[in-house]
């Protein structure tokens, strides 16, 4: 914590008195006024992304929010809007895509503006701990979707007679406890982060800079809620969806013995269940890829980045953050390849869409049309009269 209170007498009114400075250029007089001792200074200077990979970042991340937050609003439109999609399965899915889609408008261009644009955290403290609060919120409620989701499938395939199905309301008042677990679930992350402002010393002199991170925690309880965080949202959850989805694919291959006789309805069925089953499996498991590097440098690698040197920190959080990213935009692809009715339901909305661009083209130029006769008619007019 910045030891302004320590600070001489005289110091304090130097600077204080001087209205015409600017907070920034308040917080470099603390980082030159106070010594090594007792201000907040880090050794060595955090590191600087490189020029390059600003604007990687920058073209990257803007594409990647995008393609979320269109993706993820086309998914919500084909359930919603399009014909009889509204089923249990789909209700998870539409829950994904709200996660995703917080993701898309909250998390990406906040990393992409502090971490790489700015080096700077220049939002405040309420935005810093509300970040990493929808942040964790978004991780938590997306694992224990997809718990769900498999529960659903499990009790569709492995016990089709059972009375116990999980209903439409059922399904809303288990997503209703999914969103409550998670905000309940990450409401340390937001009493713990905060902003704090570091001095650090480079070639050209003292800097400072404005970081959002977790304050007033001893390494032991910071470890301990670490090691909890991965294990919670990561590792239960996706040791429980392979086991659940194994077992799926076990009694799906049983089900159809050698020469057994079928009817063309119940092969229709059949067909159906496991492309959703392979749907989901596959949803799963880009969840997996996309999320491990990140889980392990979160909770584990960031607390040992002086083995690596901080020279590859950019490089390294900007790999692991972009494949952590990219799985709020992968699902919805996943769904129109996997899926005939996303697929046609995705086709017909672009279509719309395009319907209404040219009728929009066609009107401007009717009354652009329209504008030019009624000027070239009234000033005939005006000639004559």
């Amino acid at each position: 914590m910045m030891c302004y209170e320590q600070l001489s007498y005289r110091k304090k009114n130097q600077i204080n008195n001087d209205l015409s400075l600017t907070m920034e250029q308040h917080q470099l007089l603390w980082c030159n006024y106070s010594s090594s001792k007792n201000a907040d200074f880090i050794d060595p200077a955090p590191p600087i992304p490189p020029g390059y990979l600003q604007i990687t970042a920058l073209f990257i991340y803007t594409l990647l929010s995008i393609l979320t937050i269109t993706s993820n609003i086309f998914v919500c439109l084909v359930v919603f809007c399009y014909q009889r999609m509204v089923t249990v399965t789909n209700l998870f899915i539409v829950n994904l895509a709200i996660s995703d889609l917080l993701v898309g408008i909250f998390c990406i261009p906040i990393v992409l503006i502090s971490d790489y644009l700015l080096s700077n955290w220049p939002f405040g403290a309420f935005m810093c701990k509300f970040f990493s609060f929808a942040q964790s919120v978004c991780v938590t409620c997306t694992i224990y979707t997809l718990i769900a989701m498999s529960i659903d499938r499990y009790l569709a395939v492995v016990h089709p007679m059972n009375p116990l199905k999980i209903t439409q309301g059922q399904c809303k008042k288990m997503l209703a406890f999914i969103w409550l677990f998670a905000i309940s679930f990450s409401i340390p992350v937001y009493i713990e982060m905060n902003t704090r402002v570091v001095c650090f010393k480079r070639e050209d002199g003292t800097h400072f800079q404005m970081t959002c991170e977790a304050s007033d925690l001893s390494k032991s309880i910071q470890t301990a809620y670490n090691i909890a965080s991965i294990v919670m949202i990561y590792f239960i959850p996706l040791v429980v969806l392979s086991i659940v989805y194994i077992h799926l694919g076990q009694t799906l291959n049983k089900s159809r013995a050698p020469g057994e006789a079928h009817s063309e309805r119940d092969a229709k069925m059949e067909k159906s269940k496991r492309k959703v089953i392979k749907m989901c499996c596959i949803v799963v498991i880009m969840f997996g890829i996309c999320w491990l590097p990140m889980q392990i440098y979160i909770n584990i690698l960031r607390q040992f980045l002086e083995v690596i040197g901080y020279k590859y920190i950019p490089h390294l959080y900007f790999a692991f953050h972009i494949m952590a990213m990219s799985n709020s935009c992968i699902n919805p692809f996943i769904y129109g390849v996997m899926s005939s009715k996303f697929r046609n339901g995705y086709l017909y909305f672009l279509k719309c869409q395009q319907r209404s661009m040219r009728k929009n083209t066609l009107s401007s130029a009717r009354t652009s049309k329209d504008l030019r006769s009624f000027r070239l008619i009234s000033n005939r007019t005006s000639a004559f009269g």
